[in-house]
């Protein structure tokens, strides 16, 4: 079997289009879904005027850089013009007076102007309200003289071991440009597989099993030797979005991720073995794969969230791999492990067993080499 693996292997590394199917388009679609900005872990940039120009406003504007967002002082005249051309998501407005006001136990009004809306504003607001509030609470039990003797005591606290910090106690945070970027690597999945096993079709069109049989191979290792190979390209694309993640573009992945890409992978391997068994051309096979990865891909939620569709269509997309696959990437993302999924677990296994057990219906139907070849 491993003499039909590297003649496969050496087949498809012969085509420069199979080479771009196979191992660069898979990555990338995960690389451009990856540079999607609407995810919540994304850092903003931010414009801060400080009229204040105090210790206490400086240290406002350095703990909103703690997060890694990148904070840059703008002028007052130029904050249209930094909003309108996107230099800074936001404009934060410390007034003369910040300082003075706060140590008098005084509420400060900090102006806050964006353009994105109130997930901006909101998250910014938070934030701010918070470190006051925490400075606030360090001040009523200090009594500091000055915002010197505040930040002092706060450094004093700090290297006693006490530091406040706001941390997210919920099941789990979904990174929406990971889960954008998994969406387009099912739907290349599906169509990079399903390529992989077309070398079915060109092997039938020069009657390799009529020469295989000859020797002492049977029919059924020569099709495992086609699953073997897609296999192979199938573990060289999740090696790749390894490297991708670890170093290129950072994104906290998991090995649940990783065992839920190459199951869906084996899922759509078996599909094209059973497609091409069944079909008699490579016409044919060529205008079946965007039909259904492309329409299962958009029912399934690969290119857009699924709650945008109608009601029915979301019961519809019930019944395509992509749904299932993606539903357990968010419980994934959640915290969940792949293993304790087990209605999208099962989901999975049934369309595998379905996808096997055509095949191998296809591959019985053929009891002669003149059948299937």
């Amino acid at each position: 079997m491993l003499p039909l693996i590297k003649n496969n292997c050496q087949i498809i590394l012969a085509r420069k289009i199979m080479i771009f199917m196979l191992l660069i388009l898979p990555v990338i679609l995960f690389s451009l879904g990856l540079l999607n900005v609407t995810s919540q872990n994304a850092k903003m940039n931010i414009g801060v005027v400080d009229h204040d120009n105090t210790l206490l406003s400086e240290t406002l504007t350095t703990i909103l850089s703690e997060d890694g967002s990148n904070v840059q002082a703008v002028d007052e005249g130029d904050i249209d013009d930094h909003l309108l051309k996107g230099k800074v998501d936001a404009v934060v407005t410390i007034p003369v007076g910040f300082e003075a006001d706060f140590m008098q136990a005084r509420k400060p009004d900090i102006p806050i102007r964006t353009l994105k809306g109130q997930e901006i504003t909101g998250s910014l607001k938070a934030g701010i309200d918070i470190t006051l509030s925490s400075l606030a609470q360090l001040r009523d039990i200090r009594q500091p003289e000055s915002a010197q003797a505040l930040m002092e005591a706060m450094k004093e606290t700090e290297a006693q071991g006490f530091r406040f910090k706001v941390q997210s106690i919920t099941t789990g945070e979904i990174n929406h440009a990971l889960s954008f970027a998994s969406g387009f690597l099912f739907y290349v999945l599906a169509l990079s597989m399903m390529q992989a096993t077309s070398l079915i079709l060109d092997e039938k069109h020069w009657n390799t099993l009529g020469r295989v049989r000859q020797a002492p191979v049977g029919k059924f290792a020569f099709l495992m030797a086609n699953f073997l190979t897609a296999v192979i390209f199938l573990i060289l694309n999740l090696i790749a979005l390894y490297l991708i993640t670890r170093f290129v573009m950072p994104v906290r992945t998991t090995l649940s991720m990783y065992l839920l890409w190459f199951y869906y992978g084996i899922i759509w391997i078996f599909f094209g073995i059973f497609l091409a068994l069944s079909v008699k051309s490579r016409a044919i096979y060529s205008s079946i794969i965007p039909i259904v990865t492309v329409v299962f891909g958009m029912l399934g939620g690969c290119f857009w969230p699924l709650w945008l569709m109608p009601s029915f269509m979301q019961k519809l997309a019930m019944i395509t791999p992509h749904y299932w696959a993606n539903d357990a990437m968010t419980l994934i993302q959640k915290g969940q492990s792949l293993l304790v999924q087990r209605t999208d677990l099962l989901a999975l296994t049934g369309f595998l067993v379905v996808f096997a057990s055509l095949g191998l219906f296809a591959l019985r139907r053929s009891q002669t080499a003149e059948n299937f070849v």
